[in-house]
């Protein structure tokens, strides 16, 4: 009896330990799966026992408020998570760690977000976390910059969580775009990249007036990528019309390339949604079958 006990306790912990935060029912619903016929895997014996490993300090139970915390967001007001003790002494390090970043010392602060990035299994921002972080995007160190930018959208595309002050978020990246309006260098070449996929996420009208800049600004520009993204592809079959207009305009400039890269982001995006072919899944494909 004792060894089962410690099997399951071990592993819980090892499903705590991958996952970081799990919901009740669904880790009952993973310990029921792998243990399929085996006696002590009811709904009622596990639960007892989850509760035993509460009352162990082995784990926490996360309800409420709590969860809020801990970036965690559910829409049922009754839903319990569970999560290692260790986590929750990860997350009370992680609250000092954020503190640091608003700090002027850049040495201090990028050391806090290595310490973010090496934590980020273990315990989420949340979004008040995040907005910490959008607020230290005003700095002429480009590297924090990149840094903080590649932390928040991993948050937001990967985590689905996002900054609360949306309006500060959307200000400080069209406030980014302005002044990094031309792809970067080797080593920051995602920073720009990130800033349009951003304000794409928010269908923030600003990607239109550079999208545009860039047709008639860039040189290269079959090799530009910025505005191949699910995120961006809502925002630009928005403004059809309007981009549309603007390559009509550019062929009857003469201005053919400029044109044509207009045409080519437009059905990109409309391939993302759906609304188009993609011809290049097709050609791939006939290459194979030939």
């Amino acid at each position: 009896m004792y060894k089962k006990g410690l099997d399951f306790d071990q592993e819980v912990r090892r499903i705590l330990s991958n996952q970081g935060y799990v919901r009740r029912s669904q880790l009952i619903q993973t310990l029921k799966n792998k243990h399929r016929g085996d006696s002590g895997y009811s709904d009622k014996s596990i639960n007892r026992k989850l509760d035993s490993m509460v009352d162990r300090g082995i784990v926490s139970k996360l309800k409420g408020d709590t969860l809020k915390k801990a970036g965690i967001r559910v829409e049922d007001g009754r839903a319990s998570f569970f999560t290692l003790k260790k986590t929750e002494e990860i997350r009370r390090h992680i609250d000092t760690i954020i503190g640091k970043i608003s700090t002027n010392n850049p040495i201090i602060q990028k050391m806090a977000l290595k310490e973010l990035e090496r934590y980020e299994k273990h315990c989420l921002l949340n979004p008040l976390q995040l907005d910490i972080l959008i607020a230290q995007l005003d700095t002429e160190d480009i590297d924090l910059i990149d840094n903080i930018l590649r932390i928040v959208y991993t948050y937001i595309d990967k985590k689905d969580i996002e900054p609360y002050n949306r309006q500060e978020a959307i200000k400080m990246l069209r406030s980014l775009l302005n002044k990094y309006p031309k792809p970067l260098p080797h080593g920051h070449k995602n920073l720009r990249t990130h800033f349009i996929f951003l304000l794409g996420y928010y269908n923030d009208s600003a990607i239109i007036d550079r999208l545009k800049k860039d047709a008639e600004e860039l040189d290269n520009l079959h090799d530009l990528l910025d505005y191949n993204s699910n995120y961006t592809a809502f925002v630009i079959e928005d403004h059809r019309e309007e981009l549309y207009d603007f390559e009509e305009k550019l062929r009857l400039e003469g201005k053919e390339e400029p044109a044509q890269f207009i045409a080519q982001v437009r059905v990109i995006a409309m391939t993302h949604l759906g609304m188009h072919d993609d011809h290049f899944k097709e050609n791939k494909d006939a290459v194979e079958k030939f």
